[in-house]
């Protein structure tokens, strides 16, 4: 049985959900996560639907349902959580097609009435786009009203574990042996094949966004997660330790040890960190986060020193914030780097080790001969009277151009750097 689950509406901007004591937006992925491990254990392939950011409302729906109609699924199921404008709208209802009688979508709303919410019943959702448009037998569950006080206490009570296992309990889902499920991802690596593993996808990531060196992403999934092996990459997916920090997705609680500026070291119980579905999407999101990771009212991310930084140690000395900036200097060995440390703008560091950024260069990146990954081209100046023409665009430098290239392809404008004689005045 193959299931797509979308956690509905984005994270924010077009298509973000309704808010009321609670965000729907924030509850619709604790709930969906949660159903998706839970269906995952049971041996269900689960495919996940869900849209974190669209331009439009209409391309956010369109989006999921995309993902949905490209596999064979046997169900689709969207959560959601309704409102009222007078709210005092209350319970738990389910759309399906022509309001559709499913055992699946009696059961849903059964069983979360069964925790203490009013039974709306199974309705007519024709008109849904996600029901409309989706191949597969389509429900849409409204789990209960985010802005009816009674809804939500009793929601926050029984907490979304409760609420997935209902829909799970629901769908008659004959449990099958673990160990016979085909793993997508193989865990079980030497170093090498761990430093390759990390690498391709970040040098993948690299190309397409241009966020974080691989080199430097390669460094910290080895430091931190110890070539896979500490607690958080095998039980959480976890190679980067990164803490909840806005994160709504799925969680693991541990102690966190941390140094002090002193240099003392304490340990904070039962921290928040990330966790994820693979290692994969553990490395994709440690990018992300470097990109826009902000605190309080800041325009620019913390880490902007690190983003798009074809330097290596002007990116690695970008993870350096205020609070630790001279102890981390005073612990470089590497001269250039320690500059790089000491003029650095970055106010928050990304790890409170006052030894992280000489670590990463010289325990990691040049011991295991990381920078392989970066795979930088050297600039190419144009030969004397000609430059490197870009559409609107001319320039000197060969590097600049490809940038601007780039830019233009994330605009949808497709070009290419030729080489022609420059101008002169007459």
């Amino acid at each position: 049985m193959k299931i797509g689950i979308n956690c509905g509406h984005t994270r924010s901007g077009a298509g973000y959900g309704a808010v009321g004591i609670i965000k729907e937006s924030e509850h619709t992925r604790l709930v969906g996560r949660a159903l998706m491990d839970k269906l995952r254990d049971a041996g269900v392939e689960v495919v996940d639907c869900t849209v974190d950011k669209a331009d439009t409302q209409t391309k956010y729906l369109k989006q999921s349902v995309d993902i949905a109609n490209d596999e064979n699924l046997d169900i689709f199921i969207s959560i959601h959580f309704n409102a009222s404008a007078n709210k005092l709208g209350n319970g738990v209802e389910v759309f399906t097609y022509n309001g559709a009688k499913h055992s699946e979508a009696v059961g849903i709303c059964r069983n979360i009435s069964d925790l203490g919410f009013k039974n709306r019943g199974v309705k007519s959702g024709s008109e849904l786009y996600v029901v409309k448009y989706t191949k597969a037998k389509a429900m849409l569950i409204e789990v209960c009203f985010c802005d009816n006080e009674k809804d939500v206490s009793t929601y926050l009570a029984c907490g979304e574990d409760k609420i997935a296992q209902a829909i799970f309990d629901a769908l008659e889902i004959e449990k099958t042996d673990n160990s016979k499920v085909e793993k997508k991802e193989n865990h079980n690596m030497t170093h090498e094949q761990f430093a390759e593993f990390v690498g391709n996808i970040a040098k993948d990531d690299w190309e397409k966004r241009h966020l974080v060196l691989p080199s430097i992403v390669v460094a910290q999934a080895i430091k931190e997660s110890a070539w896979g092996t500490s607690e958080l990459a095998q039980n959480a997916n976890a190679l980067f330790g990164i803490k909840q920090n806005g994160w709504t997705g799925k969680l693991y609680y541990k102690d966190a040890t941390e140094q002090n500026p002193d240099g003392t070291y304490r340990k904070d119980k039962s921290t928040p960190w990330r966790a994820y579905d693979s290692w994969k999407q553990s490395i994709i999101d440690h990018n992300t986060y470097i990109a826009e990771r902000k605190v309080g009212n800041q325009t620019k991310p913390n880490f902007n020193e690190v983003i798009g930084e074809e330097n290596l140690k002007k990116a690695i000395a970008g993870l350096v914030g205020n609070e630790i900036r001279e102890k981390a200097a005073q612990n470089c060995k590497d001269i250039k780097l320690k500059k790089y440390v000491l003029s650095g703008m970055t106010q928050f560091s990304y790890a409170t080790s006052q030894t992280y950024a000489q670590s990463l260069l010289s325990d990691y990146i040049k011991k295991y001969d990381l920078t392989r990954f970066d795979d930088i081209k050297e600039d190419e100046a144009a030969p004397d009277g000609m430059l490197y023409v870009v559409q609107l665009g001319a320039y000197k430098s060969k590097k600049n151009a490809e940038k601007f290239v780039k830019r233009l392809e994330g605009m949808g404008v497709i070009s290419m750097v030729k080489l022609y004689p420059e101008a002169k005045d007459n």
